[in-house]
């Protein structure tokens, strides 16, 4: 029994059948990150042959040594530097991990991997904000204009994976992931923050929100997960949105956990700035998912 503080979504289906991988080879990054462990721990719950890279991504000699070694089938690519004070604190690191470490990896499966299929995971951080006023789901063409910095290092890796991964006629996915959370996720990220600070408030006290209006589209990490799979699943081609299509106020998303441990408190909060969002358009995951169920 999975342990989720959000339910799944009513149209994504945890992924359970892993027949497609077996005798199959899968290498994937990000192993000791939220995703990557899950992503590991099923498949060796599944015996699927999976190997981790567990180096830098941004050593290319140490990356052409390692795919060298190995024929892979399916390829996940999780590893990134994500903190929002991280990447603040040394933007070139950002930069050189999630955009020159993403080329790399894409010119490793060039070389030697053409016949493997590519996870790319990208983020919706990429897209411009709404204001919460005009609310409208983005979808995969949305406008691109990222307010972080962060956003702005994934969107530079699509800009150099994709026409590169098209020229050399690579079957590839590229996944931009909304917000998501984990029993296992740490701070300095929404929902564990919010979990300790819940933690602190006597009960019947008074929690502050920094921000409280602004509307995200989470879901939880398996979630994100059995999307994936599913897309291995279809062999999907492209770029695809992955969330929920639903938004929630960070003040709602502070109350939903306080319900889940239980505990009485009274929110209240500041705007610090104009509340935007990001809620994701979810047709085409959708439209992938029932052509799966179909099968």
């Amino acid at each position: 029994m999975r342990e989720q503080f959000f339910n799944q979504p009513s149209f994504i289906p945890p992924f359970e059948d892993y027949t497609f991988l077996e005798s199959k080879h899968v290498g994937f990054t990000g192993h000791k990150g939220v995703l990557g462990s899950i992503i590991s721990k099923r498949l060796q719950k599944q015996n699927i042959m999976a190997t981790p890279y567990g180096s830098d991504i941004t050593d290319p000699e140490s990356l052409h040594r390692w795919f060298n070694k190995y024929s892979f089938d399916y390829f996940f690519h999780f590893a990134a530097i994500v903190p929002v004070a991280e990447v603040r604190d040394d933007p070139l690191k950002a930069y050189e991990v999630n955009a020159i470490g993403t080329y790399y990896i894409c010119r490793e499966i060039i070389k030697a991997q053409t016949s493997c299929w590519l996870f790319i995971a990208s983020t919706s951080h990429i897209y411009k904000n709404q204001s919460v006023g005009s609310i409208n789901p983005l979808n995969e063409n949305s406008v691109k204009e990222p307010v972080t910095v962060y956003g702005m290092t994934k969107l530079l890796a699509e800009q150099i994976s994709i026409p590169i991964l098209e020229l050399y006629k690579i079957p590839y996915c590229i996944g931009r992931i909304f917000s998501f959370t984990s029993v296992t996720q740490k701070e300095p990220y929404l929902v564990p923050t919010l979990r300790r600070k819940i933690e602190a408030v006597p009960k019947n006290g008074i929690m502050n929100i920094v921000n409280p209006d602004c509307i995200r589209d989470i879901v939880d990490a398996e979630t994100v997960i059995d999307c994936v799979f599913h897309l291995a699943c279809n062999y999907f081609k492209g770029i695809i949105n992955i969330g929920s299509g639903e938004g929630r106020r960070i003040i709602d998303i502070a109350r939903h956990i306080a319900r889940l441990t239980n505990k009485k408190l009274h929110f209240q909060g500041i705007n610090e700035k104009n509340p935007d969002s990001l809620v994701a358009d979810v047709e085409l995951l959708k439209k992938v998912l029932r052509e799966w169920k179909q099968k």
